[in-house]
């Protein structure tokens, strides 16, 4: 009796852990609609039920992918980042967003593990769909209105630039979720939803996810056919990016009249580019240790306006390798280096589906144009984001897998 007793709860403890992997899979989208920074609490609650799971179905798994090479990586980041606050201007947020970026580690880890693990992976990734599709109605009648949903979740003026973040989450996850759907005989269902996403996406303000859906769509194309040669040439050019970046992203300001041209397209494009020149030059002062992390906010001078409303540094820059090499210098640039290359050779040499794992290739390009031109590294709900999406990509190869299989 008791052995049945202890599997019958077994059974239900399982059941109410992908009952909650299945409501955070629809609450992603709506979520970042109406308030962002939610996403942050949702990744960790999506981590504690993955961290359930595992534990309850696998919990060998858990141990092998903290032991992987991402998490050997990340983990180097985290405690590279807790010793740059013995030189950091501001120590104790630093130890704090080391603590803060290693709690978020473990939930991508787990995310990792749990998205093999789960039962019923067409239900999860239905529930994800429904919520995407949520999600843009919710956009357009906010756009329509004015903000009659969103305003009730912020005090500020209402902006159309409130919904950069969920463009950006559109632009990395819209491609594997229509080629989901194609590989489980859904083709033209995959085409519309494709459609829907990026008409979407083309009409809300955020020019960096216009940007990313375009070149994660020439990516995935390329890789439909070349998929091995192009994330091998993509891991080459990232870590390029990265260590370079100092040289080239922090230099775009200097070539004549472009500041000129990038007003005339954005009036915030300029400002980035002003703010990525005074990041290099903070960078030349301390490039092999770095200021610290998260010592943005702190750079001397970067308080200093430079017109109307514009700072030389407000909080971050706006640029994922730039930011590391000003607070993590140059043990940092290595190891994020390392990361960037490790998962493009991953996505390149994974045997997945022809299309969706072109889409995959997509996503990931999508993430690192945004990451190049957005947030910042260590905001939480960002991080969140790029957590949750890699649990829904890896649960949704799997459906995909299963509909490649059945046809």
């Amino acid at each position: 009796m008791r052995p049945r007793r202890a599997e019958r709860g077994h059974c239900r403890l399982l059941t109410a852990l992908e009952a909650g992997l299945c409501v955070a899979a629809l609450l992603f989208f709506p979520l970042l609609v109406l308030v962002p920074r939610g996403i942050a609490p949702l990744a960790s609650v999506t981590g504690l039920l993955g961290v359930g799971l595992v534990y309850a179905k696998s919990r060998h798994s858990l141990f092998e992918h903290l032991l992987s090479v991402p998490a050997g990586i990340l983990i180097g980041l985290t405690v590279w980042g807790a010793l740059s606050a013995l030189w950091s201007p501001d120590p104790s947020h630093s130890l704090l967003q080391s603590a803060r970026f290693a709690g978020l580690l473990i939930v991508a880890m787990v995310a990792m593990a749990a998205a093999a693990l789960v039962s019923a992976p067409r239900r999860l990734t239905a529930l994800m769909l429904a919520g995407f599709i949520l999600a843009i109605a919710m956009i357009m009648l906010d756009l329509a209105t004015s903000g009659a949903l969103s305003r009730n979740f912020s005090d500020r003026v209402y902006q159309p630039a409130w919904l950069n973040q969920v463009s950006d989450a559109f632009a990395i996850l819209l491609l594997p979720t229509a080629a989901m759907l194609a590989a489980s005989g859904c083709e033209l269902a995959g085409l519309l939803f494709a459609a829907l996403g990026a008409t979407t996406i083309f009409s809300l303000a955020g020019t960096a996810a216009k940007i990313a859906l375009a070149a994660a769509i020439s990516i995935a194309v390329l890789c439909c056919y070349w998929r091995s040669i192009v994330a091998r040439i993509a891991a080459v050019l990232s870590v390029l990016v990265i260590v370079t970046a100092p040289l080239t992203f922090a230099c775009i300001d200097r070539v004549p009249g472009m500041t000129q041209i990038a007003d005339w397209v954005k009036f915030s494009a300029a400002h980035r580019l002003l703010i990525w020149s005074f990041v290099g030059d903070r960078i030349a002062e301390h490039p092999l240790r770095g200021w610290g992390l998260e010592a943005s906010r702190a750079i001397p001078g970067g308080a200093e306006p430079i017109r109307t409303d514009q700072t030389w540094l407000p909080l971050h820059p706006h640029n994922a390798p730039l930011q590391i090499w000003l607070e993590l210098g140059v043990p940092g640039v290595v190891l994020f280096a390392l990361l960037g290359g490790w998962f493009w050779l991953a996505v390149g040499s994974i045997e997945w589906p022809r299309l969706y794992a072109a889409a995959a290739c997509g996503a990931l390009t999508a993430a690192c144009v945004a990451s190049t031109a957005t947030y910042g590294v260590w905001q939480e709900w960002w991080e969140g984001t790029l957590s949750v999406a890699l649990f829904l990509i890896l649960v949704m190869a799997r459906v995909a897998a299963i509909g490649a299989k059945s046809r």
